[in-house]
């Protein structure tokens, strides 16, 4: 079994994704994240390894998100809008050796001390402009590789690392299995008022927490329903987006 075989069994030209006014399909989505793991495999990321995305909200979180447990490796998704240190801890923590960084993570990689994040290998982001010399390709140059099948895991291997909120101290990384995931998806899916595939979601809940994730995301792609995207919750943008 593998997490990310949940977009497997929808039909193609359903959409999947909406962001920033664009749309994928199921179809798309299955090219762009068979095509990731082949970017992500190339550059020598294996099963158990750590990939951190600082990624926001966005269509290339999902991607990657898909594209790293599919090879059996640990997705560590982290808040984009982190400070530095706290940035740093994190990814020491877990022993990250790949960062994908999108636009809104740019500002807290640049406010972190690289030396004291040296197992991170690959730094990979879509705004290499704001610190050139800390990176080894963007995005789109994962995509460009042919595609690489799922890895079969057991339901037992960790699939994420997920920091806490950290109420009662410091974040901790709490290890979640393919297996963990799955079971809340459908649990979610046998509840009464559960996502069907003509549902939209809205999805404005951060990704780099577990509801945002695996409820918004994980049981949203897992029914073959399609998921607006959002950054921040802005009133009259949502109301449009419902309405739309």
């Amino acid at each position: 079994m593998n997490l990310a075989h949940i977009i497997d069994r929808h039909a193609a030209d359903s959409a999947a994704l909406i962001f920033d006014g664009d749309s994928i399909t199921y179809g798309e989505l299955r090219d762009e994240v068979g095509r990731m793991r082949g970017g992500l495999a190339s550059i020598g990321v294996a099963k158990g390894d750590r990939v951190a995305l600082l990624l926001g909200n966005s269509r290339q979180f999902v991607v990657a998100y898909l594209a790293t447990i599919g090879l059996g490796a640990v997705a560590v998704p982290l808040n984009p809008y982190s400070p530095g240190p706290e940035l740093e801890l994190q990814l020491t923590t877990v022993g990250a050796t790949v960062v994908l960084i999108g636009e809104a993570g740019a500002a807290s990689w640049t406010n972190a001390d690289r030396l004291q994040i040296p197992l991170v290998m690959h730094v990979i982001s879509d705004a290499p402009n704001a610190f050139a010399e800390q990176t080894v390709g963007n995005l789109d140059e994962l995509l460009a590789g042919e595609p690489v099948a799922c890895l079969d895991v057991n339901p037992d291997d960790i699939a994420v690392h997920m920091f806490t909120s950290g109420t009662a101290g410091s974040p901790k990384a709490a290890m979640l299995s393919h297996g963990n995931l799955a079971s809340n998806i459908q649990q979610s899916n046998s509840a009464d008022g559960h996502v069907d595939a003509d549902d939209v979601i809205y999805g404005v809940l951060p990704l780099f927490h577990i509801f945002g994730l695996n409820v918004v995301v994980g049981v949203g792609l897992s029914a073959g329903a399609a998921i607006v995207l959002a950054t921040r919750f802005e009133p009259s943008a949502a109301v449009t987006s419902i309405r739309d």
